[in-house]
């Protein structure tokens, strides 16, 4: 369930993109090329580490962290290139919300000691 829930997390990020973008959301520039970029390379990163977690191999816990940073990254960009875009205040600060709590919960499941303890003892167990 956990790596389910992981790649389910990470392919979120196409909400990012321009493609799910308002209608008359101005998306061309550089700032909505830079957050797709972004956002793609979450996905793929979230991708890996669903894999690293079902393939049981030790570095599956970096890559969701590496791709939650880039995912931050990536919200950054999107709340600034939709604000500016003319996407309404209330529909990328969802988003925006969303993505964060989605953050702190994987970043709270793997850096708090107790946390990754008992996500360590349910994954890495036989």
């Amino acid at each position: 369930m956990g790596g389910i829930a992981l790649l389910l997390a990470g392919s979120t990020w196409l909400w990012l993109t321009p493609a799910f973008a308002g209608r008359g959301v101005a998306t061309s520039g550089a700032l909505w090329w830079v957050t797709r970029l972004l956002c793609l390379v979450t996905i793929a990163g979230f991708c890996l580490a669903t894999y690293g977690l079902f393939a049981r191999r030790p570095w599956w816990e970096t890559a969701a962290l590496t791709s939650s940073a880039i995912g931050l990254v990536a919200l950054l960009t999107y709340a600034v290139a939709a604000a500016r875009g003319g996407e309404p205040t209330g529909t990328w600060l969802w988003n925006a919300f969303v993505h964060v709590l989605m953050l702190a919960g994987i970043s709270a499941l793997l850096l708090v000691p107790a946390l990754e303890r008992w996500v360590d003892s349910h994954v890495m167990s036989p």
